[in-house]
């Protein structure tokens, strides 16, 4: 586990604020030199404890959030699920837990039809029992940035076909981001 000093968390806390600000404000921020703030930064990107992502802010968009509690039993199946999950576009989150619930997943989604088309997806995955889903609406606050993957595949990484799907066929989703149905609502229209 590596360490960090006040000032690597000030360099944190600064970056948190504004990521794109130079090494020098960064540096007059933190109280210190250009120089040590930059091996600072070197060191903790190499060490992999600083991930500085761009994401679309999910509080000013008005995405909605839920956390969905699942149940999968042996190792084998939970190995699978992290595989498919991780590629999917609307995972922001995956937690292991003791629990019954041993599994759970924060998703995102545009709207409330599209988060409730989201967490109903889990129940077609095999090996996989939804034990609660607790819808969490749009944050009130918080810095919540949503990596939206767009892509060109007609079958989502969880091998739903959106073409096929009730819900999407009726506007209840506006399908999955890294297919090609995904009807993206931040495109302007023509």
């Amino acid at each position: 586990m590596a360490f960090l000093d006040k000032l690597d968390l000030k360099i944190l806390e600064e970056l948190k604020i504004d990521a794109r600000m130079s090494i020098t404000d960064l540096a007059q921020r933190a109280g210190s030199s250009r120089i040590t703030v930059t091996n600072r930064l070197k060191r903790l990107r190499k060490e992999g404890i600083v991930k500085i992502p761009a994401g679309l802010d999910l509080v000013k968009l008005g995405y909605k959030m839920a956390l969905v509690c699942l149940e999968v039993s042996e190792d084998e199946n939970r190995k699978r699920f992290y595989e498919v999950m991780s590629q999917c576009p609307r995972v922001q989150t995956i937690f292991r837990t003791p629990d019954l619930a041993n599994i759970q997943v924060g998703v995102w989604a545009e709207d409330d039809s599209a988060i409730k088309s989201c967490i109903e997806c889990f129940r077609d995955l095999p090996n996989v029992k939804i034990v609660e889903a607790k819808y969490l609406g749009t944050p009130v606050t918080g810095n919540v940035a949503l990596n939206l993957r767009l892509g060109d595949a007609n079958v989502a990484p969880c091998e739903k076909r959106c073409a096929l799907c009730n819900q999407y066929g009726n506007d209840w989703c506006p399908g999955c981001p890294v297919t090609i149905y995904y009807k993206n609502p931040l495109l302007k229209s023509p």
